[in-house]
């Protein structure tokens, strides 16, 4: 293959990879979308939890019905069963995103690797008004795949709830709020970086006019 065929092959792949991982972006907004009134449920069954464990039903006039409380009970923690379920499926779609783009991103690092030798270093580094380098894009997809990462783990480690910690269960949603918060500028590099792909791919076509 001849270098500008090598070049040709590594810039298709991250057109690609670019291409792809906008799709997933999307989703990945999307489905966190679908996440925050299930979170803020979540955190308001605990809180009425809580709240049925505080009442002295032997002392109200509620004490004819007999194992209220613990019916109450049940059902509360049914209902956060049921929303940790749904939760759970939209940690799934999550998941699926993450891996794909790990898979996208390592595809890509391969097809460089394998052409690196024949690129050189010097036309990875070249960027033009139009476009990006090689370089700057491969960095953007490792900042993009380890946000994801993170992402989904710091996610997936707060739903691992327990019901005898009520109150950390209340607080979800300011836990999952922070952690959007404390990844805000990793988020911005997302957005540059997706940005900034689709100004690779807006100077190839014209490239090719």
């Amino acid at each position: 293959m001849s270098d500008k065929g090598a070049l040709g092959s590594v810039q298709q792949s991250l057109r690609k990879c670019f291409d792809t991982v906008e799709q997933h972006h999307e989703e990945w907004k999307l489905t966190l979308l679908e996440c925050d009134p299930l979170v803020a449920n979540l955190s308001n069954l605990a809180e009425q939890m809580e709240a049925c464990q505080k009442v002295i039903f032997k002392n109200s006039p509620l004490s004819a019905f007999a194992d209220l409380q613990g019916r109450l009970h049940y059902k509360l923690k049914s209902a956060m069963e049921v929303t940790l379920e749904k939760l759970n499926d939209y940690m799934c779609i999550l998941q699926r995103v993450r891996d794909s783009v790990s898979h996208q991103v390592g595809a890509v690092l391969y097809v460089y690797e394998v052409n690196a030798g024949k690129i050189g270093l010097e036309a990875s580094l070249v960027r033009s008004a139009v476009s990006p380098s090689i370089a700057d894009m491969l960095e953007w997809l490792q900042d993009i795949e380890k946000h994801y990462r993170n992402q989904y783990l710091q996610r997936r480690l707060l739903l691992q709830v327990r019901y005898d910690h009520l109150s950390e269960i209340r607080n979800l949603p300011q836990s999952w709020s922070k952690v959007e918060e404390k990844s805000a500028s990793k988020q911005k590099l997302v957005e540059e970086g997706l940005s900034g792909g689709s100004a690779e791919r807006d100077g190839a076509c014209k490239s090719r006019r």
